[in-house]
């Protein structure tokens, strides 16, 4: 049975490839593409032939419905944060807003990133790790970007005249599902395959090249290295020779020398006038490792190997710290963090680690200082900001908590995992109805309208204040509107 349901996805994800799951993404010039031979194959205006942005962003709707249901998220305020600002950043260097995109993080260990109808981008784990420096991680984003802006996906679905948007986005959704939960997947994708879209939803190889060419010109619009893209080419070609299984990216978008060369080519050509790499990248990789590590002294082993066989980067040291945190000896690991401190200078990732440290080891007290110590330099911090409210609550401190949440949601409005957590302070604090607001919010931002819907029911018109009926009656009303015109 397993091997027929590996068999079905494989296909499946051969023939839809959903959102160039981490596709040929490479850099471009601002100034200088102008004088380069980017010329495409006429594929249209992306805007006449894709479908009406509430048809997409209905198709991303139940996506994310069905994906959320499935796959797990990465429940780390920090590197979920730097994934939003990154995408942010990014974002600037398309013709789109920034607004108009949600991007979250997988638990993933699969190389692997996509694009979805209705501006939704998914990044796993596994690509995290795998990218050696921010511009070959940024490379794939502004990738996956371009098949947004170019509406690709929307494309290839208007063209499949007899499918419903229903069944386009399980098919899409069973795609993403399948990574993690492969009957799961294989249900939903053969939902949509009965219909006979598989064919029709694929990516064409103009459409790849179309979004290698204008994620080129993203990513050095965002000043990040061009080289980036066809670095990262080189190490999933040279690290597929040692797997038994192709990396995800590689399953659906095969890699041929050609390619590499004609990336590599464009990148020596195309440079930004500077390039910009946030020294957030290194810890932020780190922290993913030890959060998706089997246990925890596994990835304590790696860092300690790493630094014994002599990269003892701030990075390595950093992953080491979090790891002993992680493995419950937290008195080892403030030693070592003070001392990075001392040594790489103040990061708010390195204050938040610290106040992880006391936190674990029960002293809410000292964690809340090395918070105000670390907002007091970075006041715009998410993951001081997130961690302050943890220990609020850990203190039985549940009001201030709450007012806590409430600037974080102002600040933070498209962070699920934010308005999770305001729902938790206001339970703690004994408001149901605002708890019950701050998960309809934390449904909505995610895509899936009707579960908001379902949760603004719990909204009472007895114990609720008259400002929290009135924001309830406004989200229904906008919510409800949506929903019908999206059909």
């Amino acid at each position: 049975m397993r091997d027929t349901l590996a068999v079905g996805i494989r296909v499946t994800l051969g023939a839809l490839a959903l959102a160039a799951a981490v596709a040929l993404a490479g850099p471009a010039a601002r100034a200088q593409a102008d004088n380069l031979d980017l010329s495409l194959p006429d594929l249209g205006n992306p805007s006449s032939q894709a479908l009406p942005a509430g048809e997409a962003a209905r198709i991303g709707q139940e996506m994310m419905r069905e994906i959320r249901r499935e796959v797990d998220g990465l429940d780390d305020p920090a590197v979920n944060a730097y994934i939003r600002d990154l995408g942010a950043r990014i974002t600037t260097a398309t013709d789109t807003p920034a607004a108009d995109y949600r991007f979250f993080v997988i638990n993933d260990p699969r190389i692997n990133a996509f694009a979805m109808p209705g501006g939704f981008i998914g990044v796993h784990t596994g690509l995290i790790g795998a990218a050696r420096n921010e511009s070959e991680l940024g490379s794939v984003i502004a990738h996956e970007l371009a098949h947004v802006t170019q509406r690709h996906i929307a494309r290839r679905i208007a063209a499949a005249e007899q499918t419903s948007l229903r069944t386009a986005a399980m098919v899409l959704a069973g795609l993403v599902i399948g990574s993690q939960n492969p009957q799961a997947g294989a249900a939903a994708v053969t939902t949509g395959m009965a219909s006979g879209i598989d064919s029709q939803l694929a990516y064409s190889r103009d459409h790849e090249r179309e979004a290698d060419r204008t994620g080129m010109r993203i990513l050095t619009r965002a000043n990040l290295e061009p080289m980036g893209m066809a670095d990262f080419f080189e190490v999933l070609q040279a690290d597929n020779r040692y797997r038994s299984r192709a990396p995800a990216f590689l399953s659906t978008h095969p890699l041929t020398r050609a390619r590499i060369a004609d990336v590599r080519s464009m990148a020596r050509d195309l440079q930004p006038d500077s390039v910009f790499e946030s020294p957030d990248f290194g810890y932020i990789r780190a922290r993913v490792e030890v959060a998706t590590a089997d246990q925890p002294d596994a990835a304590l082993e790696a860092f300690r190997a790493r630094i014994e066989s002599g990269d003892d980067s701030h990075p390595q040291r950093y992953g080491r710290a979090v790891a002993l945190i992680a493995d419950g000896q937290p008195e080892a690991a403030t030693r070592r963090l003070e001392a990075l401190l001392d040594d790489a200078g103040a990061h708010d990732l390195l204050y938040l680690a610290l106040a992880e440290a006391a936190l674990e080891a029960d002293r809410t007290d000292a964690a809340l200082a090395r918070i105000d110590d670390g907002l007091s330099l970075f006041p715009d911090s998410v993951g001081l900001r997130v961690t302050r409210v943890e220990a609020l609550l850990q203190a039985d401190r549940a009001r201030d908590a709450l007012a806590a949440t409430r600037r974080l949601t102002h600040d933070q409005p498209d962070a699920p995992g934010i308005w999770a957590l305001h729902a938790r302070a206001a339970s703690a604090a004994s408001d149901p109805d605002e708890s019950a607001l701050a998960m309809a919010h934390h449904y909505a931002v995610q895509g899936d309208l009707r579960a908001g819907l379902s949760q603004l029911r719990r909204v009472s018109d007895i114990s609720a204040t008259a400002g929290q009926l009135s924001r309830a009656d406004a989200l229904r009303s906008r919510w409800e509107e949506q929903l019908d015109s999206a059909g």
